[in-house]
């Protein structure tokens, strides 16, 4: 049992540290790396997972997302919108809920975590964000021009033949 809590207790860490989230949000880390742990295979010699043991059916994972990626709470008649008003609000992804089918959110707006199954979420990787920020519109135009230059030395290359 102590190795159990000891693999939780290390992958909850890594979670949390991986995500930047202060360390206030440490039992959504743990609840989401058992919610994981229970749905991946334990013992190559069964083939099944504990979920699998426990339930007597398969195991979907077609639902999990990154923890703490960028989500969008839809406004399903939470409060009176007008016109105008956006109909989601900023949230960030925090795991699943235990007693029904929706996720677990921080609602940015609210400071709040809320459980609704009307999310909209936005999975990219930490990396490619920072690339994405990276290049500004001179490193675009630089990048333009490189291509263009490469290409017509190939056009040029193909004339000469």
């Amino acid at each position: 049992m102590d190795r159990k809590n000891r693999s939780l207790e290390e992958l909850a860490r890594t979670i949390l540290s991986e995500s930047s989230l202060p360390k206030c949000f440490w039992a959504d880390a743990v609840s989401i790396a058992y919610y994981v742990m229970n749905r991946v295979l334990t013992k190559p010699i069964l083939k099944k997972t504990p979920y699998e043991l426990l339930n007597r059916r398969k195991t979907h994972i077609g639902h999990l997302k990154v923890f703490r990626c960028k989500c969008y709470i839809l406004n399903n008649g939470k409060e009176n919108l007008g016109k105008f008003d956006a109909k989601a609000e900023k949230g960030i992804f925090l795991g699943y809920s235990l007693s029904s089918y929706a996720y677990k959110v921080y609602n940015k707006k609210l400071m709040i975590v809320e459980e609704s199954m009307h999310v909209v979420f936005y999975e990219t990787n930490k990396y490619e964000q920072g690339l994405a920020k990276v290049n500004t519109k001179e490193d675009e135009q630089n990048i333009f021009l490189e291509n263009l230059e490469n290409n017509t030395e190939i056009q040029s290359v193909d004339s000469a033949k």
